[in-house]
């Protein structure tokens, strides 16, 4: 396998993990020193698995467009699909493969169009 395709591999492996609900697997995937960008703020490895946790009750799974790949660094594109008034929610995430472990992930999306799915979190979360 060439490092393009161990690099599209794990990513695809990782983002169909978080589709599927499955941290555990997510948690294997990542580096003890993952850095995870989005929106400026940087997040470690437990932080991005606790902000992943608190998605996963609007996710319902996520759809892979494409996956592409150049030597460590592979390009997920994928829709985050919900069961909120935003629906499926286009994603990108650049993610950073060094041996059979994710050390970087920056993921981006249109704020407003996922603002919708933040509101159902809040409110299932309300007393």
């Amino acid at each position: 396998m060439t490092r393009e395709q161990q690099s599209a591999a794990i990513a695809r492996q990782y983002i169909e993990a978080v589709g599927a609900h499955d941290l555990e697997t997510v948690g294997g995937l990542l580096a003890d020193d993952l850095s995870a960008i989005f929106a400026g703020a940087a997040f470690g490895r437990d932080e991005w698995l606790g902000a992943l946790n608190r998605l996963l009750p609007a996710l319902v799974r996520n759809d892979l467009r494409e996956v592409f790949a150049d030597g460590d660094r592979a390009c997920v594109v994928y829709d985050f699909v919900t069961d909120t008034a935003a629906g499926a929610v286009p994603c990108v995430e650049l993610v950073t493969v060094a041996g059979d472990a994710i050390t970087r992930i920056e993921l981006i999306f249109d704020r407003v169009a996922f603002a919708p799915v933040n509101e159902a979190l809040a409110r299932r979360a309300a007393p």
